[in-house]
C-alpha cells in the first residue's frame, strides 16, 4: 500500500515579497491568530509566499508532491473582492508549475469549501521544501468608476497544505 500525508502551514506564515519603491502595493497587512489579513490597493498587484512543511522521505521513500491547498477568503461587504492573479510552486529555489502556463491539473478548483486547490498533472517527487507564491490582484475599477483605497479588497489567508504521496 502506498504512502500518503498531508502538511499544513497556518496563515501567519504569509510573507509579502518587498521590491522597494513597488512594495506600496497592499495597502494593509496584517498577521492575526486566525491568519493573515491583506487589503490591496486598488489597480495594484502584489507577490505573498507562504513556505509549507515538506516531508521529503516517508518510510525510506521519496515523497511525491500531489497538490497545494490555499485557504483564500474574501471579507464579504466589500465591493471589490480581489482576485488571485498567478499561482506558482517552487521546490526549494526551483519553479516548478506556474498557473498562468496551464502546468496544474484544475487550477483553483476547490476540493474542500474555502481553499483553492492546485493539482500537479504528474505527482512530482519532492527534493526541498515547498513554497506556495501567490500574486494577489485589486481592481482598480468597478462598473466603470475608479476604486477609491477604502473600497480596496480585503482578504485573509487562513492556511496552507500540501498533500503527498510515496
Amino acid at each position: 500500500m502506498a504512502g500518503f500525508t498531508a502538511s499544513w502551514t497556518h496563515g501567519n506564515a504569509v510573507v509579502m515579497e518587498q521590491r522597494g519603491a513597488e512594495s506600496n502595493n497592499a495597502q494593509s497587512f496584517d498577521h492575526f491568530g486566525w491568519g493573515t489579513q491583506i487589503q490591496m490597493r486598488p489597480g495594484f498587484t502584489c507577490w505573498f509566499h507562504i513556505p509549507i512543511p515538506t516531508p521529503v522521505f516517508l518510510d525510506n521513500h521519496r515523497m511525491k508532491l500531489v497538490r497545494v491547498f490555499l485557504g483564500f477568503e474574501q471579507i464579504a461587504g466589500y465591493r471589490n473582492s480581489g482576485s488571485i492573479a498567478d499561482v506558482h510552486l517552487w521546490d526549494g529555489r526551483n519553479r516548478i508549475a506556474m498557473q498562468s502556463a496551464g502546468e496544474f491539473k484544475s487550477s483553483g478548483v476547490p476540493v474542500m469549501p474555502g481553499y483553492h486547490t492546485y493539482e500537479l498533472r504528474q505527482p512530482r517527487e519532492w527534493l526541498f521544501g515547498v513554497g506556495l507564491s501567490f500574486m494577489l490582484r485589486g481592481a482598480g475599477y468597478m462598473d466603470g468608476h475608479f476604486i477609491d483605497n477604502k473600497d480596496g479588497p480585503w482578504i485573509v489567508i487562513g492556511s496552507a497544505g500540501a498533500d503527498f504521496q510515496v
